[in-house]
């Protein structure tokens, strides 16, 4: 497949490992010879003199590697941080016709790979893949800890009942650290706290400030802290300016560059009016995207299990749905996707389920006209029939391991 590959997301969630891996797979698995790879990093310290030249400095490495090594027959070219040369997208377009024996895998933190003003050139020749920090499944791998994979929660919950305890054991340590791999492998507190002022910092410098030639980095990086500390919660546009005197406008602009750095995400209300859910008007509920980069840069004495049981959830969500939305009636519920049809979700990470968490399930049902629902709990596995409606309730885990979320 001449298809260019594309991997973007959050920076230090894996993409470089997984260029690596797919290297190492070329060579070991394919036979490919070594010389038929060209691996660049281009964020080298070394290499950023060079990065505004751009097409020229692209020409000339490439023209280097082929009359040192004179590789023949199909060339994978790995580009790996891409996104801080100029109209790089025009140069791997033009590439791309002129040679068809080259692959190209680019790599980059922010979706300007994507929706820069020239990524036009390569629709229709991309595929892309958004890298996230680890899953819970695959901390339960980091960490060692056995467990039955399966397609449905029904499956999941016959299958692992017996060793919940020993998962709900990491569960909590997974909401409290995240699934960065470095911080995850850290050795103490002190120093994963480092790791994620770090990444926060470098992210907001390298992929915002950077990227949009912004100078007053100190209303960037406090907003971003506000966030953390106010994630999961709905807030409007005028709303997050006012403590920062800050105006509607930059607010939504400095939201989107978030957004493009995968360091933060918007869920707007849902509604079958397009109008409705696109009224800037509206109040958005703001996640993260990983938990333990959220919990490592506020000061607090415990995580706020509930809410981060809640971002837990879109980010699983946002893995698969195009679009994820919050509903607002009398109550709320927490989320509405199309998975292909309207799911509803609420998530309390309690065994001792407050009832307005059904009232707005079965109000929104109601309203959305639709039967049944799911509730997000601690520990709970049950279906439960109201006023002709159906709830169905999962322990968390149960939900984060199934590979098919839905029960309906």
């Amino acid at each position: 497949m001449r298809h260019i590959l594309v991997l973007t997301g959050i920076r230090r969630a894996g993409k470089t490992t997984l260029m690596h891996q797919l290297m190492r797979w070329l060579m070991q698995k394919e036979k490919v010879s070594p010389k038929n790879i060209l691996y660049l990093f281009l964020e080298d310290i070394l290499i950023t003199p060079y990065l505004q030249q751009g097409a020229k400095f692209l020409d000339a490495l490439l023209q280097h590697y082929q009359e040192t090594l004179n590789p023949q027959g199909k060339i994978y070219l790995f580009l790996d941080e891409i996104q801080g040369i100029p109209d790089f997208n025009r140069w791997i377009a033009s590439q791309y016709e002129r040679n068809p024996q080259f692959k190209f895998i680019l790599s980059g933190s922010c979706q300007s790979l994507v929706k820069a003003s020239t990524a036009s050139l390569l629709t229709g020749r991309n595929i892309q893949i958004d890298i996230y920090p680890f899953s819970f499944s695959e901390y339960l791998g980091l960490k060692k800890v056995p467990f039955q994979s399966a397609e449905t929660p029904q499956e999941i919950w016959q299958s692992n009942f017996s060793q919940s305890t020993q998962i709900q054991h990491y569960l909590s340590h997974y909401m409290l650290e995240g699934g960065f791999p470095e911080i995850v492998l850290a050795s103490n507190e002190t120093e994963k706290r480092a790791i994620a002022s770090s990444y926060y910092h470098d992210s907001v410098h390298r992929d915002i400030l950077l990227v949009h030639s912004i100078r007053n980095a100190r209303d960037i990086e406090l907003l971003g802290l506000h966030l953390f500390r106010e994630f999961t919660k709905t807030h409007s546009y005028s709303s997050l300016g006012k403590p920062f005197k800050l105006s509607v406008d930059t607010i939504k602009n400095y939201l989107s560059y978030y957004q493009q750095a995968h360091l933060f995400f918007e869920s707007p209300f849902f509604s079958y009016k397009s109008k409705e859910s696109q009224d800037i008007q509206k109040a958005r509920k703001i996640y993260t995207i990983d938990l333990g980069l959220r919990n490592w840069n506020i000061p607090q004495i415990r995580p706020d299990l509930g809410q981060c049981a809640e971002n837990l959830c879109f980010i699983e969500l946002k893995k698969t749905c195009q679009s994820v939305y919050y509903w607002k009636g009398k109550q709320e519920v927490d989320f509405a996707v199309f998975a292909p049809k309207l799911q509803l979700i609420n998530v309390s990470f309690t065994d001792e389920v407050p009832p307005r968490e059904s009232k707005g399930l079965l109000e929104a049902m109601e309203t959305l006209q639709l039967d049944e629902s799911t509730l997000i709990t601690k520990n709970t596995f049950q279906r439960i029939s109201l006023q002709g409606k159906t709830i169905h309730q999962l322990p968390l885990w149960v939900w984060l391991l199934a590979k098919h979320k839905t029960t309906h």
